[in-house]
């Protein structure tokens, strides 16, 4: 369930992860063509499980086992990247900062390439990790929750979301 609250938006989902060869979690997205960035802060986050994920995501398609880039923020894990270049294949992983909620987490496609970087404020960013993934138009853009937990909610509440088309593709 995604609600507007001003300028945020509270976003639930469940789901054992979004990692490995299938993801289960929740999704907000819009299709999108060609090249863009995605950014978002994590203002707040229930934390049901460790390994918990809220952040950003750009996906090819809805299914399971779609690739996907997703850079999150977990309650007891700080940043990652998670990513799947073949449909169906195994998930890679690289950890970011130990950093707890608020965070900002973006997220470039050029071409081929997209790179995960996370800031404290908005400005400054780190990069967390690339990856170099075919991902056929339109893709879809957007958010993801997993609470770690078929049976448990994970609720976060997202803001200063902000989706922006490069023009390219």
């Amino acid at each position: 369930v995604a609600q507007a609250q001003g300028t945020r938006a509270l976003f639930e989902g469940a789901g054992g992860d979004i990692y490995k060869a299938a993801d289960g979690g929740r999704i907000a997205t819009q299709p999108l063509t060609g090249d863009c960035t995605i950014v978002a802060r994590v203002v707040s986050m229930q934390g049901t499980n460790p390994w918990a994920k809220a952040g950003v995501m750009i996906r090819e398609g809805t299914a399971a086992g779609a690739k996907h880039a997703f850079c999150f923020i977990t309650p007891g894990n700080g940043v990652g990247f998670i990513r799947r270049t073949a449909v169906d294949g195994m998930s890679s992983y690289t950890a970011g900062s130990r950093s707890a909620v608020a965070r900002w987490l973006r997220l470039v496609r050029s071409g081929s390439t997209i790179t995960a970087a996370e800031s404290a404020d908005g400005s400054a960013w780190t990069v967390v990790g690339t990856v170099s993934v075919a991902l056929a138009n339109p893709v879809q853009v957007g958010f993801a929750v997993t609470s770690g937990d078929n049976g448990k909610l994970c609720t976060a509440v997202f803001d200063q979301v902000r989706v922006t088309p490069s023009g390219n593709g």
